[in-house]
This record gives C-alpha cells, structure tokens and sequence, in this order.
C-alpha cells in the first residue's frame, strides 16, 4: 500500500509541474499579447484615430485579463478561481457581443448566480490550496 501511494504522489507532482509549465508558457504568451496590444493601440491612435476601435481594444484587453485569471486557476486550484474565470468569461461575452435584450438578460443572471455562489457556498481557506 505504501509503495502505490509513492507512485501515486509522484504522478501528482509531475502533473502538478506540467501544469505550472503550461501556465508559465501561457503568462509568457499574455504578457507578449499585452505589450502587442499597446503598441498597436499607441500605433491606432497616433496615425489613424478614427480607425480605432474601442469595442477591439476591450475584447483583446478582457481576453488578456480571462487568460491571467486561467493562470491563476491554474496555479491556485482552487474553487474561487474557477468561479472567477467563468465571471470574465461571462463579462466578456456580454460586453463584446451585442445581443439581444434576452442573451443580455441571461448574462446578467448567469452574473448574479456567479456571486451568490461565490457569498453562499465559500469554501473553508484550508480546503483551497491542495497541497501535493
């Protein structure tokens, strides 16, 4: 029994650092998107303001902020952080599309359901950072 549970917190540990891995490659791709998007930002308004589309800059600046909240779950495993990406996600969705009167109604809700589940069902500090 004692030599499965070795294996067992071995694969865990190498699944553990894959992930860090992963999410250090994506933080590196964020913040290459972030410095792009400055610049091509910069570049749109001192050239060509009225090219300059704010609805763009918001759906690339909130696909960064859902990327930085993805490395977080990632690096925190934790429930709250899970919850947060779907937030952004949902925010995101609702600012970038523009739907009806109804898929606005939805997000909304989608929103307010995200909250209570965020006040009600908390997790006790202890229970949100598996140790591995």
């Amino acid at each position: 029994k004692g030599e499965t549970m070795k294996h067992h917190n071995t694969i865990l540990k190498a699944a553990r650092a894959l992930e860090l891995a992963v999410a250090a490659v994506i933080l590196a791709v964020i913040v290459c998107g972030g410095a792009l998007l400055l610049w091509n930002t910069g570049k749109a308004l001192l050239t060509a303001p009225a090219s300059f589309s704010l609805g763009n800059f918001f759906s690339s600046a909130l696909l960064l902020v859902m990327g930085l909240e993805f490395v977080k779950m990632l690096a925190l495993h934790s429930a709250a952080a899970v919850i947060d990406v779907l937030l952004f996600t949902i925010v995101r969705q609702m600012i970038i599309s523009h739907s009806g009167a109804l898929d606005t109604l939805l997000g909304v809700a989608a929103v307010a359901a995200i909250f209570a589940v965020k006040k009600f069902l908390r997790t006790p500090e202890g229970e949100e950072h598996p140790e591995c």
